[in-house]
């Protein structure tokens, strides 16, 4: 992807930097920061995505709802945010939110959390990545070599065709 939609690499490093501390701010997990079809940096979710305004700021959140009564509901749900486009599921995030903020914006748009680990459960998942790398490591030392099969002599066959007249 290109940086086409951004005036300099500068400009798209700053968007990403800021939609990186709202990836933090949601305990997001890192896979939902990508890019869009036009270049820009936005977080994606199930049901919407978040898209920086601009100024370095504020964000811009795009929620997908079914009906007039699930937007009024989801619109009552973030109320701390601004309703830019009302009925087209547009909102504005004026600052980072808050922990229970986060926590209803991640619900709102299907973005997913990143997995929390306790310490003994972290070390165990690394210990048991080092043994399967360590087996396949092994298995590859003493795997035989696939040697190409042999030349086979090709007969030349001769086809006789009537002649078309």
């Amino acid at each position: 992807m290109s940086d086409l939609t951004y005036d300099s690499a500068a400009d798209a490093a700053a968007d990403r930097e800021q939609q990186q501390s709202l990836v933090g701010a949601f305990n997001a997990w890192d896979r939902a920061l990508r890019r869009d079809e036009c270049g820009a940096w936005r977080i994606n979710g199930r049901h919407g995505s978040i898209h920086t305004r601009g100024d370095g700021k504020t964000w811009v959140l795009f929620v997908r709802c079914r009906s007039k009564q699930h937007w009024t509901i989801t619109k009552r749900r973030l109320g701390f945010c601004q309703a830019t486009q009302d009925g087209d599921g547009c909102l504005r995030l004026h600052a980072l939110p808050t922990a229970d903020q986060a926590e209803v914006i991640r619900d709102a748009l299907g973005i997913r959390k990143r997995m929390e680990l306790a310490p003994d459960e972290l070390e165990r998942r690394r210990a048991q990545g080092k043994r399967l790398a360590l087996a396949a490591e092994r298995a590859n030392v003493h795997a035989p070599v696939r040697q190409p099969p042999p030349e086979q002599s090709r007969k030349k066959i001769r086809l006789i065709l009537p002649l078309q007249r």
